[in-house]
């Protein structure tokens, strides 16, 4: 039959307390007979009922011993316990009574068994027991009987020993909440990056009892820093250039745990653990950049690897930032570590995955759709060069034939589009990228096109490099087939805030003119959807200008995705 955890949980901590009894009960008889002076009044009936009780202990440990649940059974030992130490107490001239560790052991077993709560109320039930057994036999006893020094002393130690158990109580206490929360620790439902990082630095503050988490790390094989932030007020996370946040800690701290309860200044202590061994570190132990991010007193650090992600988390506005948490910080850092590794770990095979379908898609457009446009053209051209097809009827075959020419170039560069780029073009600048666009979109469509860049010839991430070119293709080719200009010109650079491209011809604008700012176009669904959709989740900004002069296309794109 299979037994409740909790009542098991419960027969454990009796079995013990159970043992604890019948050495006290036997050490105690025994202490009588070695000396038996102390119970002065009443000798007989303490022998008596104090073998009773050591009998009582006997069965009471064989009971728990086997037994899979306690029942009622610690309650009512509780309650006997402290009414035998009270009798035992009356019969042996109370204050100096030998007896008087019974109370302990009740507010010993009340703590092991309940709480600190417990302990708190065995502690007042013991303590008037014992004020009301010294006022009595202060009556009835004279000063030489009754030696009220000794019993005032005891009243101190019980109130001591009470005050200690609570806090070693309290202290377990905690220790099980911190127990049980890194057990209920959330589990990944989601592949939101943002989600994830937001639950699990919420949940992990809650065990460190903290009011501000942040974690700080990044991936082996990307050239940015990741950080998220979670308070009481909200959460937040972006990416960064590693000049903007690194180093994350001094050199001093990169492998360490550590925490500081002075405020960030360069007076700051920092009480540092590294491989077991404990010292002290001055100075402020974070990147200045961060400070801003986190709040209140107290900080507390610990780092963790896994496979994928190197990183650190931080907790301030600790309840308790003391050298005591750090194996606590530890272990739910290595937590944290492991729940974002299970994100990154799912985005990068999700990312694998839709590489393979674009691959899969690319192949089957080029060698079937590709290919029928391909016969349609020549089907076309040979019927056209007929030479009983009328002048008319030939001149609007070969329109037929122009048009499917375009929509082919148009569908070519959208299988290259989907076609990872080969390893040697992965070292090629985004102005190197752009000038390939420039040549091939110039004798696709026999229009002059212009491109001039500046400050592109710096690395750029793979997803920049990728996004950019495809962005500037699409604005050119907008203006190719709604404004029919003699002229294409794009301008592109890179400054300290933003990346800016300007794709500007001289045609005869788009169907709808007017400036259409970023927010109007997306509130209206208007503009260019793959570029508009391409832009927003860059993080960038797209504005149309549209007139019979001709258009005008401008991209901003953050500065911090230059450097990521």
């Amino acid at each position: 039959m299979a037994r409740d955890p909790q009542q098991f949980s419960k027969t454990r901590v009796e079995r013990p307390i159970a043992l604890v009894r019948v050495a006290l009960a036997v050490s105690s008889l025994f202490a009588i007979w070695l000396d038996p002076t102390e119970p002065a009044r009443y000798a007989g009936p303490t022998y008596t009922l104090h073998a009773i009780y050591v009998v009582y202990s006997v069965l009471v440990a064989i009971v728990m011993w086997n037994r899979s649940s306690a029942g009622r059974l610690p309650l009512i030992t509780h309650i006997t316990d402290i009414v035998a130490s009270s009798i035992f107490q009356y019969l042996t001239l109370g204050p100096s009574s030998p007896f008087f560790v019974y109370f302990v052991f009740a507010l010993f077993s009340a703590t092991l068994r309940w709480g600190w709560q417990a302990t708190v109320r065995t502690a007042a039930v013991v303590m008037v027991a014992f004020v009301v057994m010294g006022a009595s036999m202060s009556r009835t006893l004279g000063a030489t009987e009754f030696e009220l020094d000794r019993f005032v002393i005891r009243v101190v130690y019980l109130a001591v020993v009470a005050v200690l158990l609570v806090y070693l109580g309290q202290h377990e206490g905690r220790l099980r909440d911190e127990i049980q929360r890194l057990a209920r620790w959330p589990a990944m439902l989601t592949a939101d990056a943002p989600s994830v990082a937001s639950a699990t630095l919420e949940h992990a503050a809650g065990v460190i009892s903290a009011g501000h988490a942040m974690a700080v790390w990044d991936a082996n094989d990307e050239p940015w820093v990741y950080v998220a932030t979670w308070s009481r007020a909200g959460f937040s996370s972006g990416r960064f250039a590693p000049a903007d946040v690194e180093p994350v800690v001094p050199s001093a701290l990169a492998a360490s745990t550590f925490v500081c309860a002075d405020p960030m200044t360069a007076e700051a202590t920092s009480v540092v653990n590294a491989g077991g061994t404990r010292s002290e570190w001055r100075g402020v132990p974070i990147h200045s950049a961060l400070v801003a991010r986190l709040g209140g007193p107290g900080l507390g650090s610990a780092p963790f690897h896994t496979d994928r992600l190197s990183g650190r988390v931080f907790f301030s506005d600790v309840a308790a930032s003391t050298p005591e948490i750090m194996p606590l910080l530890e272990v739910v850092s290595r937590e944290v570590g492991a729940s974002l590794d299970q994100v990154h770990s799912y985005e990068r095979s999700r990312q694998l995955a839709i590489a393979e379908d674009r691959i899969r898609l690319a192949r089957d457009l080029h060698d079937g759709v590709l290919q029928s446009l391909t016969g349609l053209r020549l089907e076309l051209q040979a019927m056209a060069a007929e030479p009983d097809v009328d002048s008319l009827r030939s001149v609007r075959l070969l329109a037929i034939e122009r048009a499917l020419a375009i929509e082919q170039r148009e569908l070519r560069t959208f299988i290259e589009d989907l076609r990872p780029s080969p390893a040697a073009a992965d070292s090629e600048s985004l102005a190197q990228r752009l000038e390939v666009l420039r040549k091939r979109i110039a004798l696709e469509w026999r229009t002059p096109v212009t491109v001039r860049t500046r400050g592109l010839s710096a690395p750029m991430p793979p997803a920049l490099l990728h996004a950019v070119p495809l962005m500037v293709h699409e604005a050119i080719i907008n203006a190719l087939k709604h404004g029919h200009p003699s002229r294409v010109s794009v301008d592109a650079h890179a400054d300290e805030d933003a990346l800016r491209l300007v794709v500007s011809d001289d045609g005869f604008g788009f169907p709808t003119p007017g400036h259409f700012d970023h927010a109007t176009l997306v509130e209206s669904n208007a503009g260019p959807t793959s570029l508009r959709e391409r832009v927003t989740a860059l993080g960038g900004q797209l504005t149309i200008d549209s007139t019979p002069a001709g258009s005008r296309v401008e991209v901003v794109l953050p500065r911090t995705l230059t450097h990521a």
